[in-house]
């Protein structure tokens, strides 16, 4: 029989057999196999011959009930990785790191999908219909870049996507104030060529003036003025579920994979031409499977161009 014994094990499957089928006392079973009593105990009271594992029973983790339902519905909803649940709530769970959200994971026996959950076609809901004019916002942090005193800086890219044109913007910013939120919306407002009526963002304070603890603000954002003004209908999302953008966040990995993470850049000038260049690219060169086959710009021209105001023009940063 093959036996599995651990590295520092002092006795074989035939001496722990003999000390549990022995009725001598502990004392006279230490002395004659020349081990230490509280071996023998152990092997007295043990009804296997194997070793124990040393792993702990239960995994243990610092992390709220709330912020491990956001990780078990992403594994659950989405079939998410280890690494595809990180990107998504990095920014909403504080301290979170993979192996953080794998022994959460474990807890709930999801480190390895179940079949019922691999082989059944995820139930979603469908978007209500829409035409051209929703556009979906939010905003990304960049990799720390050199900026011209020496000093390394972190910036923000806003980025802007419709939801049935698949048309895309983006501008870096320095800061990610109401002020820039609302310098972002004007420049999107005169990028799309056509009547915006609706837009989606999260609840930052960037976009809007919603309080986590309920209350009202004392003053109009100026980004919902903006929206106002222009018969745009504002609305945001559900406080801390991400997903519910899942549109604009899908586009902003694309930005991660193509961009931040794939070059490494000599200042924020360097960014925001690749920025650019991808950006323009996507409008106007990449083929969308949503799109039957077509890019962007062309879907745009073909079945909504009586809709448009002007031409659409690539992107100058």
């Amino acid at each position: 029989m093959l036996q599995k014994l651990h590295k520092r094990a002092k006795t074989n499957y035939a001496i722990r057999y003999e000390i549990q089928a022995s009725s001598k006392s502990v004392r006279e079973l230490s002395l004659e196999y020349g081990l230490n009593p509280k071996t023998i105990l152990k092997w007295k009271h043990r009804n296997t011959l194997e070793d124990k594992s040393s792993r702990p029973v239960t995994l243990q983790t610092k992390i709220s009930k709330e912020h491990e339902d956001f990780i078990v519905y992403e594994r659950k909803a989405h079939k998410k990785s280890l690494f595809e649940i990180w990107d998504t709530l990095h920014d909403i769970i504080p301290d979170l790191y993979t192996m953080k959200i794998y022994r959460v994971l474990v807890r709930w026996g999801l480190n390895i999908l179940p079949s019922e959950l691999k082989d059944a076609d995820r139930q979603v809901k469908k978007f209500r219909k829409y035409t051209i004019g929703y556009l979906h916002i939010d905003l990304i942090y960049t990799p720390y870049l050199m900026t011209p005193n020496g000093k390394k800086k972190r910036y923000y890219i806003f980025s802007c996507i419709d939801r049935i044109s698949k048309i895309a913007y983006v501008m870096i910013s320095e800061q990610k104030t109401k002020h820039d939120g609302t310098r972002f919306l004007h420049k999107v407002l005169k990028y799309y060529p056509y009547q915006i009526n609706y837009i989606l963002t999260d609840n930052g304070t960037e976009f809007t003036n919603k309080k986590y603890k309920g209350g009202k603000a004392r003053h109009i954002h100026s980004f919902t003025k903006l929206c106002r003004s222009s018969s745009i209908q504002h609305r945001t999302t559900k406080i801390k579920h991400p997903w519910t953008n899942g549109m604009v966040e899908r586009f902003n990995q694309k930005l991660k994979n193509q961009v931040t993470r794939k070059y490494l850049f000599d200042d924020v000038s360097d960014l925001e031409r690749k920025l650019r260049e991808y950006v323009n690219k996507y409008n106007f060169e990449i083929k969308l499977i949503q799109l039957g086959g077509k890019t962007p710009i062309d879907n745009l021209k073909q079945n909504y161009f009586s809709r448009l105001k002007f031409v659409p023009q690539r992107i100058v940063i």
